[in-house]
This record gives structure tokens, C-alpha cells and sequence, in this order.
């Protein structure tokens, strides 16, 4: 049997945070669904938006249809052991079937299904997939579908994900689990009474640092002197992190290095949050949060909700982020953030300026923040950047507009 990842049509939902990745790349629950489906030894192909294709083979190998017997899971699929592990249990009866949520596919099997990768977009694969003859599943299997579930789903997961994982690191205390070339300071409070922890390889853990379960910090990160990272969170690889971090994810080579509070909020990668960077995570009111959405509001029936930002951007000292706030990818915040930030913008509302951040600015700064971790910017990556302007040139227009009311 071979597994297929697929988008579909409303993979645009999840801005900013698909912008520069596919949806199975997305890092929640203590990992992202392509390394927990590459755990179960299948091959993996997938589909998704053409611009994306040749970066994402860089990590992601997408392979050769070599079978027939074909298992269709959506890439906004929530990575969670659990759910994987039902989805196989249905295999094994041996007939086709499909599951649904709301108006998109979760996932579908077929045992024996001449498939070609080349002729199905994201666009086309759910149709495709409908027309085939299936037994129809009442089972409901969770999806991301605004940027916001993936802080919903985080903490529902995490737990048994990392317990799963950790069978490949060394356990030095109990609940805690290292890679290898480890450095943890004698003073660090390592508190596992309510979840594991995992720290990877040549992690670095500074002075009276205090880390609470269930908790991932990802390989070549470091935590600075004095931090907080408390249950839920996920720092991914290459990572600098200080202050007070809740619940929250962040993906490779981002620096949150100084004081300042970051709860309940999803940070892309390359991004750069300025000393005293705080989020604000709960109404004053304690009322469910909603959050504005391509000119709409959406309940999302959270208490509990930071913001959402996109790679590359990066926030000045003692910027304050209200509740429920989406940033997009490459756009510079200070002062107060009252609203969403599009793509490509300098955010200065709280000053009275909100203006474009051009493209030609934004491959210089990718080039200088590559050369300090050691990374050559090659064309792909400036590719990734032209192509996310373009793609996000909508947001620019309509905040435009916004402001000329």
C-alpha cells in the first residue's frame, strides 16, 4: 500500500501559514503529519499547489507510485497517532471507503486504483476522489481548516504523539527524553508529572531555565537563561527561545530570544520577535475569541488564543499583539497590533503608517538572516518569496481599501 498526501480547494484557508509550506508540513501535536505517516514505514507521494513542489521535495520526498492499493489522506489531516492508527484498523477489511468533514475528503482507500499524480491538482482531487465507488464512512476524523485549529488541536494530541516518539531518545529522568550531545544546565527545573519531555540532538539548555511537559524542543535550539516554556509547546529546530512561552509553536531557525510572552500562538519560520514581544492570549471579558477572516468574522468558540505569523516577519521591541491577530508572511509589526497584518507590509498603526514592504527589501533580508545560520539563498528560495508576493497581493488591496473608509 502507498499513501498520498493531498491539498484540495480550500487549502487557501489556511493563510498565512501555508503560504510557504504544504499542509502536512505544519508542525502541531509534537510533529507534522508526513514525519508521523513516514513512521509507519510507506511509501508517501502527495499533492499540492505546483509553486511549492520543488522546495518542498528538499525535505519531503514525494515518491513514485509504485502501487495500486492506495490510502488518500487530506494534508490537513491533525497528526495524532490515534487517528492514524483507526484509519489503518479500516484497512484492513480490504474495501473501498471515504470519509468526509463538512464539504472536504479526510481521507479515502482504495485496494486496487489505476492513479496517475500528474493529472490531479489540489483543485480536482476531492472530485476525483468522490467519483470512485466507495462504502461511505460515518466516522469523523479532525481537519485543520482555519490557521486558528491549529492551536485548537495542539494540546489534544500532543501527549500521545510525543510518547510515541520518544522511543527514539534516551530517557535521563523520568518523562524526559534526549538526543543526542544534549547540553542541560544543572539549575534547569525539569517538570514531567504531566507530560514527557523530549529535547533534541546538540539542544542547548541555559541557567535556571524552567521546562513543563508535555513539551518538544526541537534539535540545534536554544534556550536562553531565565526562560519559561511551559505544556503544549513546540520549538521546532534551530530555534533561539527566552521569556515566557505557553502553548504555543514555532517552527526552524525563528529567535524569540528576550523577555516577553508568547501563549497560545503558531510562529512561522525565519521569524524574529523584538525584546518585550508579548502576545495577548484572553479576553478581558473571558468571552470566546473571533477572529477576521478575508472581511469575515469567525466564532472560533477558543478562550484561549494568541495570534498567528507568518515566516519571515519579524516585530519590534515591545510590540503588543492583540487576541485572535493574523500576521502574515514577511511584514514588520510595531507597536500595537489592533488588526490583521497582510503579506509584504511595514505595520505601524499605532503611528499612523501601514505601507507595502517590497519584494526587492524582502530577498535582501532573506539573504542576510540565510548567511548568518550558514544557508546559501539559492533561486528556489527567492522563487518562494515571488510567488507568496503575488499570491498575497489580494490582502494588500483589501487592506487598502480598509483603510480608505
Amino acid at each position: 500500500m502507498q499513501i498520498i498526501l493531498f491539498e484540495d480547494h480550500l487549502i487557501a484557508e489556511l493563510r498565512p501559514v501555508i503560504l510557504s509550506r504544504p499542509a502536512f508540513a505544519i508542525n502541531m501535536c509534537g510533529t507534522n503529519l508526513y514525519n508521523l505517516v513516514r513512521n509507519k514505514g510507506k511509501e508517501i507521494s502527495y499533492i499540492i499547489r505546483d509553486y511549492l513542489k520543488e522546495i518542498t521535495s528538499r525535505e519531503f520526498p514525494n515518491q513514485i507510485l509504485k502501487d495500486k492499493s492506495l490510502l488518500f489522506l487530506n494534508a490537513s489531516l491533525v497528526p495524532s497517532v490515534s487517528i492514524l492508527n483507526e484509519i489503518f484498523d479500516k484497512i484492513k477489511r480490504g474495501d473501498a471507503f471515504l470519509a468526509q468533514s463538512d464539504f472536504r475528503v479526510v481521507v479515502a482507500f482504495f485496494p486496487n486504483l489505476k492513479f496517475n499524480l500528474t493529472t490531479q491538482n489540489e483543485r480536482s482531487i476531492t472530485n476525483f476522489l468522490r467519483s470512485q465507488e466507495y462504502r461511505l464512512l460515518e466516522d469523523h476524523f479532525p481537519l485543520i481548516n482555519y490557521s486558528f485549529d491549529i492551536i485548537r488541536y495542539n494540546p489534544c494530541y500532543f501527549e500521545e504523539n510525543l510518547r510515541y516518539m520518544k522511543r527514539n531518545y534516551r530517557q535521563v529522568s523520568p518523562g524526559v527524553f534526549v538526543g543526542k550531545d544534549v547540553c542541560i544546565h544543572p539549575t534547569v527545573c525539569l517538570d514531567s508529572k504531566e507530560g514527557t519531555i523530549i529535547i533534541g540532538n546538540k539542544a542547548t539548555i541555559g541557567p535556571l531555565v524552567y521546562l513543563k511537559g508535555p513539551l518538544y524542543i526541537g534539535n540545534n535550539s536554544k534556550i536562553t537563561e531565565r526562560t519559561s516554556i511551559k505544556e503544549y509547546s513546540y520549538i521546532s529546530h534551530t530555534c533561539k527561545v527566552g521569556g515566557e512561552v505557553e502553548s504555543s509553536i514555532i517552527e526552524s531557525y525563528s529567535n524569540k530570544q528576550h523577555h516577553g510572552f508568547l501563549g497560545h500562538s503558531y510562529v512561522g519560520s525565519w521569524v524574529n520577535l523584538g525584546a518585550g514581544t508579548s502576545t495577548s492570549d484572553l479576553k478581558n471579558t473571558y468571552g470566546d475569541i473571533t477572529v477576521e477572516y478575508q472581511g469575515k468574522k469567525i466564532p472560533t468558540g477558543m478562550q484561549f488564543l494568541g495570534c498567528i505569523i507568518g515566516d519571515h516577519s519579524k516585530t519590534a521591541i515591545n510590540t503588543s499583539i492583540f487576541t485572535g491577530k493574523i500576521i502574515g508572511v514577511s511584514s514588520y509589526i510595531y507597536g500595537f497590533v489592533t488588526a490583521n497584518v497582510p503579506s509584504f507590509s511595514n505595520y505601524a498603526k499605532t503611528f499612523g503608517q501601514i505601507t507595502e514592504y517590497y519584494l526587492d527589501s524582502a530577498i535582501r533580508t532573506q539573504k542576510r538572516m540565510f548567511s548568518r545560520r550558514g544557508i546559501k539563498q539559492e533561486h528556489l528560495h527567492i522563487k518562494l518569496l515571488e510567488d507568496i508576493y503575488e499570491t498575497t497581493r489580494d490582502e494588500r488591496l483589501m487592506s487598502t481599501k480598509e483603510l480608505s473608509l
